[in-house]
């Protein structure tokens, strides 16, 4: 069984059009509120050891070849917003056949740990909380945008459509 997380909800409404079987649950945004959310679904009786909780959403990119529209699997998170001697990187093994990438946890854009291919507000939470409770987790991605750049300019709509349909083949087939 897969539980799928999202940070808003505008990021969860096309997935849930088309897979209203999902189990999925509205996270919020940044790395305290996904903790949080995890905290307590990971204190639930409801998973089991097969389980696995997938944190979706969208990302923005520092990488000119992850082009807007791209669905990609973060497999390392770090925390770069902390001094350099207390950050930690988190790793997972891939769960999909997706293109694997660094990502940068973030409370605000554009602070690129050096690697990063794009960043996100809420994956080292997921990683960390997962990593500790023994849980498998993955994390998808679809981006919006390039960091730094205005909000008007992002493509919210384009990227949680292939956000949605990225998923629906992954966990529907």
């Amino acid at each position: 069984m897969a539980i799928f997380l999202f940070p808003t909800e505008l990021e969860a409404r096309r997935f849930g059009e088309l897979c209203p079987e999902a189990d999925i649950v509205i996270s919020g945004v940044g790395l305290v509120e996904t903790s949080a959310t995890l905290m307590h679904l990971l204190s639930q009786p409801k998973l089991r050891d097969n389980d696995i909780v997938v944190l979706c959403g969208i990302a923005g990119t520092y990488d000119d070849s992850i082009e807007r529209g791209s669905v990609v699997e973060v497999v390392e998170e770090c925390c770069v917003e902390l001094p350099e001697r207390f950050r930690k990187c988190y790793r997972v093994e891939p769960q999909t056949s997706l293109r694997g990438v660094r990502s940068s946890s973030v409370h605000r854009g554009g602070e690129c740990a050096g690697g990063a291919e794009i960043e996100n507000m809420e994956g080292a939470a997921l990683f960390a909380m997962c990593q500790a409770a023994g849980v498998r987790c993955a994390e998808i991605r679809a981006v919006s945008n390039v960091v730094g750049e205005e909000f008007s300019k992002w493509q919210i709509d384009m990227a949680t459509e292939s956000l949605a349909q990225q998923l629906k083949s992954i966990f529907f087939k």
